[in-house]
């Protein structure tokens, strides 16, 4: 799926989207369920963004083209020059706070999700970028207090749900991981790459048959999906070592 330039600044901050187990893959790694979740939310923040001061929209454009020439500490002074010319606005402290993770100024990060969540409560990535910022910084047990804020708001989302099963995988918590992941599967959308995941931590509990089970349904769900096709490719291998 071939990527545009609208999505560039969603897709720079793909990483902090991700955590744990899942932020070994790449972008190509996504399936469609998630493209289209964080596409949604890139035409939803594209919209907001035209309501802004045309000032504010100016030097937005400069942050855009910084970004574009990963010149990650002029889109940063930037940002903040944005938040002190229009400090009651969710997305630009959402912002800060990406290139705050991104530098690993975890800390200064929460607390910008924090005002940015304070301003708007109801957007979801805003809780999962709080939360990426807690897991990097070890604090998994915080971390899934606020996905767990996030499935209560949206207890039909399966990306919440899948954030939870890999927090639970951090805390080697492999009973409360499969719960949820199954609450995942029976939430929306359906996703070939949260069966995908199950897939994989059923081999590693040496479970293959559930998790041969679970990249077919992959499959099923999205068929050119490629991580479930490598997976079953690989298998056979993974079995016949084990003999």
């Amino acid at each position: 799926m071939k990527i545009g330039k609208k999505y560039i600044l969603l897709f720079f901050f793909l990483a902090m989207q991700l955590h744990g187990q899942e932020k070994k893959y790449a972008v190509s790694d996504l399936d469609n369920a998630y493209l289209q979740e964080m596409k949604a939310e890139n035409a939803e923040l594209s919209a907001r963004i035209k309501t802004f001061p045309q000032e504010i929209q100016d030097i937005n454009k400069k942050v855009s083209q910084a970004i574009r020439e990963n010149n990650a500490s002029k889109a940063l002074e930037l940002a903040v020059e944005m938040d002190k010319k229009y400090p009651k606005n969710a997305d630009i402290k959402n912002f800060i706070g990406k290139l705050k993770t991104k530098e690993a100024k975890y800390d200064e990060a929460v607390l910008l999700f924090d005002e940015a969540l304070a301003i708007n409560p109801g957007n979801k990535w805003f809780y999962i970028n709080k939360a990426t910022a807690l897991a990097e910084n070890n604090k998994i047990e915080e971390a899934l207090k606020t996905i767990e804020k996030l499935n209560s708001a949206y207890p039909n989302w399966s990306i919440g749900y899948n954030f939870k099963a890999s927090l639970f995988r951090e805390l080697n918590q492999q009973n409360e991981a499969l719960k949820a992941y199954e609450q995942a599967l029976n939430a929306a959308p359906p996703s070939a790459q949260i069966l995908t995941n199950r897939g994989d931590f059923y081999l590693e509990l040496s479970r293959e048959e559930q998790a041969i089970a679970d990249y077919k349904k992959a499959l099923e769900i999205q068929p050119d999906y490629a991580r479930a096709k490598e997976k079953l490719k690989s298998i056979p291998k993974t079995v016949s070592d084990k003999k």
